[in-house]
């Protein structure tokens, strides 16, 4: 009866995430036992358990908080991890080249304009060459330009003479431009060139900061122009693009909170914010694209990654835990809490409280103690079940282990 009392007074509950310690939102903190700050009593021994630091770190055992959640008033969606394109770079060569040496490995990082490999093409030292006789020519071509200008303000040469030599200069500065251009789109060295410095191999570089997601190359191949070689992406403005169907997108606002979890890791949780609702209507899934942003800046996140999001239309909020911290026993619902007062480097003492639930959504369960816990409390959520265990092999030998 009082487990249905209780949940009869849930109701409108929240969304946000469950967290050890070392990462947790600004929004955990406060529960409804927020106002009982003594330490936990134990009513009966058959509620409390002793485990050493060995045994909890056999049993992966681990701890964190209550936190606040939003599990009703929520809009659910999914979509991708995306980048935008001037965060990701598909890198090719302007010219074909047979790939002398590969600089970088999948995965590495890169900044602006590091070599990623070496191709070689001995078109290319004739280039080289085109460029240092046309540059010696050149010149000659400036002098006699300039010498011809001279010549004609003192009204020595002719019209036709002057224009000539100009014409011949303009020609000249564009071939040589041109040249120049080719080069250091094969990124020369233009100084070590007018050098002699002669070379049949060229560079190709990475546009962009970021890590190498693709390869698509490997020693000795030929390569051909505009082939793409390696795809360079900067996940530090990795996104997410969500899908909101038709009769939700008028709830969508820009600078509301997003909760998400990826497919490869369900048990953790994401934090984003809306900063773009899209104006293209979908009209084969009817749905609108929502754009949002990474504000809690996890590692491990990939484009292209699935994504299950809640989007938050309101805050209202209520103390939450994973379903993993919680223990059914007895058609009862229990968590373990850490009896700070007798717990020790050695050892740590926990003590079963019992629940009452609410909603649940993304792993996540809405409760309401039983009884008074200390502010803040250590509640045990992955492992549960091994130390309830423990608790009943300790059967009429005080629980103590």
């Amino acid at each position: 009866m009082k487990k249905a009392l209780y949940k009869a007074f849930l109701f409108l509950l929240p969304i946000i995430s469950f967290g050890c310690s070392t990462a947790e939102p600004d929004s955990q903190n406060k529960t409804i036992s927020e106002d009982h700050t003594h330490e936990l009593e134990d009513s009966s021994n058959d509620y409390t358990v002793r485990l050493t630091t060995g045994q909890i770190e056999i049993m992966k055992i681990s701890m964190g908080s209550f936190m606040n959640m939003n599990v009703t008033t929520t809009i659910k969606s999914n979509g991708q991890l995306e980048l935008p394109p001037q965060n990701k770079a598909s890198v090719s060569t302007i010219l074909s080249g047979r790939v002398k040496e590969i600089m970088v490995m999948e995965g590495s990082q890169v900044k602006k304009g590091q070599v990623l490999a070496i191709l070689e093409n001995p078109e290319v030292i004739e280039l080289q060459e085109e460029y240092i006789r046309h540059t010696s020519e050149f010149e000659f071509i400036k002098n006699d330009y300039l010498r011809k200008k001279e010549l004609y303000k003192d009204s020595i040469n002719s019209v036709k003479e002057f224009q000539k030599a100009k014409a011949e200069y303009q020609m000249a500065l564009a071939k040589q431009q041109g040249l120049k251009a080719k080069l250091q789109l094969l990124n020369y060295s233009i100084s070590e060139v007018e050098k002699g410095v002669v070379s049949s191999s060229f560079n190709v570089i990475s546009p962009i900061e970021g890590y190498v997601r693709l390869i698509e190359v490997n020693m000795g191949k030929f390569v051909e122009q505009k082939q793409e070689m390696f795809e360079i992406v900067d996940n530090d403005h990795i996104h997410m693009d969500l899908l909101v169907y038709e009769k939700d997108i008028d709830k969508v606002k820009i600078d509301q909170k997003v909760v998400f979890s990826i497919s490869t890791h369900p048990e953790n949780v994401f934090y984003g914010k809306v900063f773009a609702v899209g104006r293209a209507f979908q009209s084969e899934i009817k749905a609108v694209k929502v754009h949002a942003e990474i504000t809690s800046k996890p590692t491990g996140l990939l484009p292209g990654m699935y994504v299950d999001a809640r989007i938050i239309i309101d805050s209202n909020e209520t103390q939450s835990v994973p379903e993993s911290a919680i223990i059914e026993e007895g058609g009862l619902s229990y968590i373990f809490v850490v009896n700070e007062s007798k717990s020790n480097e050695d050892y740590v003492s926990f003590n079963k409280i019992e629940i009452n639930t609410g909603a649940s959504d993304m792993g996540f369960v809405e409760v309401v103690t039983a009884q008074p816990v200390p502010t803040h409390p250590k509640v045990v959520i992955h492992g549960a079940y091994y130390i309830l265990a423990e608790m009943n092999k300790g059967e009429g030998s005080g629980h103590n282990h």
